[in-house]
């Protein structure tokens, strides 16, 4: 079992160079909670996530006025002025380079580690083919799900004592 067996291709991805006004839109239009920063090219340039993003946009608010320590409508007006700020700016400030990806030939318990490994927080794996180019992304759930069906064919075989309607 291996990478290329269990990566979706509907990663949500921008273009190097956008403008955060459009970054925010892309997240909120798509529901999305990483956007795939791609080159002209196709080779993958960075993460952006969601988390991110907020902390970009609070960054200048009040303290407090967001986590209900101090008059939440007090922070709003900066928090709308810190998007109308950033609208036309470039998204670079926001870019997570030091993303971790697999080749599609990672093996899924080394994909399933990566997830496991708590050292850093990782919403999905961008899976780059040898120039680096993205390929699609897997999700915490594509590992169970893939793991999952290996242990219910391996109960049809007789090796465990998994039942598929438990």
């Amino acid at each position: 079992m291996i990478a290329a067996n269990m990566f979706s291709t509907g990663a949500v991805t921008l273009r190097s160079g956008t403008d955060m006004l459009c970054v925010l839109k892309l997240i909120s239009e798509k529901r999305a909670g990483q956007v795939y920063v791609v080159e002209e090219d196709g080779r993958l340039a960075g993460v952006i996530t969601s988390v991110k993003l907020m902390e970009a946009l609070l960054a200048p608010c009040p303290s407090g006025a967001m986590t209900g320590e101090g008059s939440s409508a007090s922070g709003l007006p900066e928090f709308i002025g810190k998007i109308d700020s950033l609208a036309d700016k470039s998204m670079d400030g926001v870019i997570d380079s030091g993303f971790i990806s697999v080749k599609p030939d990672t093996k899924t318990m080394e994909v399933a580690a990566i997830f496991a490994d708590g050292k850093k927080t990782v919403e999905s794996i961008p899976v780059l083919d040898d120039q680096g180019r993205l390929l699609g992304i897997i999700s915490p759930w594509d590992v169970f799900k893939r793991l999952w069906e290996y242990a219910l064919k391996k109960n049809r075989q007789g090796s465990t004592h998994i039942s598929p309607s438990a």
